[in-house]
């Protein structure tokens, strides 16, 4: 088991509690920059699947937009705050 494990909290139900959120990934992109999934997994530390979580549930809030840009490639573009 890796130290990074044993140093993570769990609540009451035994599940790992995150120590990111949706908000983090928001903060960590520049407006109307496009982002990879795996560039800000990689920035924050995160596993894929969780960061994929993240900007799918930010652009069900219509926070950031998500463009398809081949068959299995999409970036994320947080829109410019008004």
């Amino acid at each position: 088991m890796s130290d990074a494990t044993l140093k993570r909290t769990r609540d009451e139900q035994g599940r790992f509690q995150a120590s990111t959120s949706p908000d983090d990934v928001y903060e960590a992109m520049e407006p109307l920059e496009p982002y990879s999934t795996n560039e800000i997994a990689d920035e924050l530390g995160l596993p894929h699947r969780t960061a994929l979580h993240y900007f799918n549930q930010l652009a069900q809030n219509n926070r950031i937009r998500k463009k398809k840009t081949g068959k299995r490639t999409v970036i994320w573009i947080r829109m410019e705050e008004r």
